[in-house]
């Protein structure tokens, strides 16, 4: 799905009872971090009650924070029904109480070797000063938002080899042999609410419009100073037909085409089954029950 890592913050106190189930809480009691309390939980990490500046300066800044990756959720209706539990209240608090202060979106694309995308891309904005490419198999541009291009299929071999958890997604894109490749991009001080993402999800696709892609094979100034062979000198030969499968207007059109259709599903609402359809389910299974019990 198209979303990642996102942080959440909130004026809203978190529910402890909630919390304390089953999880030690870490205090700071030094004042080194910005927020008091820590908790780790099985989804999510919450931090709560800012205690390192001072009293005026710490009423600045929210209350709770809540960091989820939302790829560990089927659908953003589970994440919220996760999320509303963590906070302390009688009624449900309203989705435009939580402020998004980090999220990290992403398009993945397949069979797109890092070498074409090196030779074709120019991001708007941005210097060539602040690219760099990391070990061969990452590329990362600016610092906010910070751009990451890299072998998503890699990334995950090396976390199963590690012993690490890997989500559902990154298991289907295991065992699929695929190669894909994503462009991630990282926003931070997102001017936005939870509910505002959720009322127009689409309005996350502007911020891949930075990617710009070029022809360079049909430049005339680039050919004739001897720029087209230079080019392809840096691209392995096993990659260099990828250059003509991504041209620079298909590729930008791919990258928004294939987040918008892994996001839109995400925020699709699931329907609501009928209650005869639910007495029904239940009924079937208590035959099922008996129906076990009287073969044994």
């Amino acid at each position: 799905m198209g979303i990642g890592q996102i942080t959440l913050t909130t004026n809203l106190k978190p529910n402890l009872f909630t919390i304390r189930n089953g999880v030690r809480i870490k205090p700071d009691n030094l004042g080194n971090k910005f927020y008091k309390n820590f908790a780790q939980l099985e989804l999510a990490q919450v931090f709560w009650e800012p205690h390192k500046f001072g009293f005026f300066g710490n009423l600045t800044i929210p209350h709770t924070k809540i960091n989820f990756n939302a790829q560990r959720f089927k659908n953003f209706y589970s994440l919220r029904e996760y999320l509303f539990p963590l906070i302390k209240g009688f009624a449900k608090p309203e989705l435009q109480e939580f402020h998004i202060s980090r999220i990290e979106i992403h398009s993945d694309i397949e069979a797109l070797p890092l070498d074409t995308v090196l030779a074709r891309l120019w991001v708007m904005g941005y210097r060539r000063e602040s690219v760099s490419f990391y070990k061969g198999n990452s590329i990362y541009i600016g610092s906010n938002p910070k751009i990451r291009i890299f072998n998503k299929t890699q990334q995950i071999k090396r976390k199963a080899l590690k012993g690490k958890q890997i989500s559902e997604l990154e298991k289907e894109i295991l065992n699929s042999n695929k190669s894909i490749t994503r462009f991630s991009i990282e926003i931070r001080n997102y001017k936005g609410t939870l509910y505002d993402i959720t009322k127009s999800p689409k309005q996350l696709t502007s911020y891949f419009d930075r990617f710009k892609f070029y022809n360079f094979e049909e430049i005339e100034p680039i050919n004739r100073m001897g720029g087209f062979q230079i080019l392809m000198s840096k691209i392995r030969r096993e990659h260099r037909k990828s250059l003509a499968q991504f041209k620079d207007k298909d590729l930008e059109k791919l990258i928004r085409k294939n987040f918008l259709d892994s996001l839109l599903p995400w925020f699709k609402e699931p329907k609501k089954e009928d209650i005869f359809s639910q007495i029904d389910k239940e009924f079937k299974k208590a035959v099922k029950e008996i129906e076990k019990i009287i073969e044994d």
